[in-house]
C-alpha cells in the first residue's frame, strides 16, 4: 500500500484533532455563561426575572394557591412555553432553582445545537461556525436581554435544518415544529412559516405544508381575534430617516460579540471608557465581517450553480420586514431584530462560508467570553432596579443590557416561596397565559 494511501484514512482524524482548540472555545464560552447564571444573585439577564415570577405564578395557580386576581388565559398564547415549562419545574423545584435550571438546559441546548450544525453545514470549519453561531444566535444580545421564548425558539428553528429533507416533507414533521414555534415565540413561528411556504412553492409538495401548518395558523387567527399586546413600553423613535437608518445599523451591530451590562451608577462608558468605545468597534467590525461572509458565500453557491432558491427567498422576505418594521409595533421593541436574526441563521445554514472569515468571526467567542467574566467579577448594586428613563446621558449606552430591570420580580418570587404567601407584584408582559392587571417594571413606571 502506497504511502498516500495510508495516510488517507488519517484525513478526517487530522480535521478532527485541527477542530478541537474551537470545540474546546464553544465548551469554555458555555461554562462562562454558566457560571455567570448560578454566579450572580439571579441570572443577569434583563427581562428574565418577570418570565421567572410569572412561572412561580403559574405553579401557584396550577396548585389552587392564591395569586391575586389572576386567571389563566382562555385563548392560545404565542410566546408562552418558557412560561409554562418553568411553572411546572417549578410544582417540584424552588422556583430559583427552576428558573437557573431552565437556562442551564438553554445554554447546554445551544452548545450541542451549534456544533451538530457546525458539522453538517460548514464542514470546512465546523468549530469555528459553532463558535460564531453562539456568539451571533444563540447567546447573544436577545439571550442577555432575557427574551428566553425567542432564543428558545432560534434553537427550535435550527432543530428543524438538522433533519433530513424526507422527514421535513411529512405533514406530522411540519405539525409538531409548527406548534412548538408558535407557542414559543410568534416572530419564529412566522419565518418558519415563510420558510416552508416558499419551500413548498417552490418544490411542489404544498399538500402536507397546508396540512401541517393549518392548525398553527388556526391557532394564530383564534390569538389575533381575541385582540394581542397592550399599551406602548417605550416612547417611538423619532428623528426620521437618518435616525431610522441607524437604529437599523444598531442593530446590525448587535449581532457582535461585546455587550454592556449597565447598572444603576452606569456602565462601561461611565466606568471603562476605553474598553466601551474598543468595543463598539468590535461590534461594527464584526457586523462588517458577517456580512462579506454571506456576500462571498452567496458569490460561491452562484458559481457552483448551487442556489438554495426556497431558503434565500424567505431570508429575503424576512430581511425586507427587518428593514421597513418601526423601532416599535404592536407593543413590541425592535420587532424587526426578531426577523433579521431567523434570516440569519437561514443565510448562515445554506450558503458556503470561507473557512478563514469564519474563523475570524469564531473568535469573537473570546470577546464574549471576556465580558462575561468582568460582568461577574466586578461588584455591583444587583438590588436596585434600572428603568431605561433613568439611562441619560453618560449611562444612555449602546449594546446596553440592564440586568437589574426587574429585580423586585426576583425578590418577591423568593419572598413568595419561602413564606408560602401569596405574591404581591403584577404581572408585566400582557403576552402571557396569565391575565389579570399589568404594571410594568420595578420602578412605579412602564417599560
Amino acid at each position: 500500500m502506497s504511502t498516500a494511501q495510508t495516510a488517507l484514512p488519517r484525513a478526517p482524524a487530522a480535521a478532527s484533532r485541527a477542530g478541537l482548540p474551537w470545540t474546546a472555545l464553544c465548551l469554555l464560552l458555555s461554562a462562562l455563561v454558566a457560571a455567570a447564571l448560578l454566579l450572580a444573585p439571579y441570572p443577569p439577564l434583563q427581562d428574565f426575572s418577570e418570565w421567572a415570577y410569572q412561572g412561580h405564578l403559574l405553579s401557584r395557580l396550577f396548585q389552587g394557591l392564591p395569586v391575586g386576581d389572576l386567571r389563566l388565559a382562555t385563548a392560545p398564547i404565542p410566546n408562552s412555553s418558557v412560561q409554562l415549562l418553568l411553572g411546572l419545574l417549578s410544582l417540584a423545584l424552588p422556583p430559583a432553582i427552576a428558573a437557573k435550571l431552565f437556562l442551564l438546559g438553554l445554554v447546554f441546548g445551544a452548545l450541542l445545537l451549534a456544533l451538530a450544525l457546525g458539522r453538517r453545514f460548514q464542514p470546512r470549519a465546523p468549530g469555528a461556525f459553532a463558535a460564531l453561531l453562539l456568539t451571533a444566535l444563540f447567546l447573544n444580545a436577545s439571550f442577555w436581554n432575557g427574551y428566553a421564548n425567542f432564543q428558545l425558539g432560534m434553537l427550535i428553528l435550527g432543530a428543524w435544518f438538522l433533519l433530513g429533507k424526507e422527514k421535513q416533507g411529512r405533514a406530522g414533521t411540519i405539525l409538531a415544529f409548527s406548534l412548538a414555534l408558535f407557542f414559543t415565540h410568534a416572530m419564529v413561528f412566522a419565518a418558519f412559516g415563510i420558510l416552508l411556504g416558499l419551500t413548498a412553492l417552490l418544490e411542489r409538495r404544498l399538500r402536507a405544508t397546508v396540512l401541517g401548518l393549518l392548525p398553527a395558523a388556526g391557532l394564530t387567527l383564534w390569538y389575533v381575534a381575541t385582540g394581542a399586546g397592550g399599551g406602548e413600553t417605550e416612547p417611538q423613535g423619532s428623528g426620521g430617516l437618518v435616525a431610522f437608518l441607524a437604529y437599523k445599523l444598531y442593530t446590525l451591530a448587535k449581532l457582535g460579540p461585546y455587550h454592556n451590562f449597565v447598572f444603576a451608577e452606569g456602565g462601561d462608558l461611565a466606568f471603562r471608557p476605553a474598553l466601551y468605545w474598543a468595543g463598539a468597534a468590535v461590534n461594527l467590525l464584526f457586523a462588517a465581517g458577517l456580512a462579506l461572509a454571506l456576500l462571498l458565500g452567496l458569490r460561491e453557491a452562484i458559481r457552483a450553480r448551487h442556489l438554495p432558491w426556497a431558503p434565500l427567498a424567505a431570508a429575503a422576505v424576512l430581511l425586507g420586514g427587518f428593514a421597513l418594521l418601526p423601532d416599535l409595533a404592536l407593543n413590541v421593541v425592535n420587532p424587526g431584530e426578531r426577523l433579521m436574526l431567523p434570516a440569519l441563521l437561514i443565510l448562515l445554514l445554506v450558503l458556503p462560508l470561507p473557512p478563514l472569515l469564519l474563523r475570524a468571526l469564531g473568535l469573537g467567542a473570546v470577546v464574549l467570553g471576556a465580558c462575561i467574566l468582568l460582568l461577574v467579577a466586578t461588584p455591583q448594586e444587583w438590588q436596585r432596579p434600572v428603568h431605561y428613563t433613568d439611562l441619560e446621558g453618560r449611562r444612555a449606552e449602546l449594546f446596553r443590557h440592564r440586568p437589574t430591570a426587574f429585580a423586585c420580580k426576583w425578590e418577591e418570587m423568593q419572598r413568595s416561596a419561602r413564606t408560602g404567601e401569596a405574591p404581591r407584584q403584577p404581572i408585566s408582559f400582557a403576552t402571557s397565559l396569565l391575565v389579570g392587571q399589568t404594571y410594568a417594571g420595578c420602578t412605579g413606571r412602564p417599560g
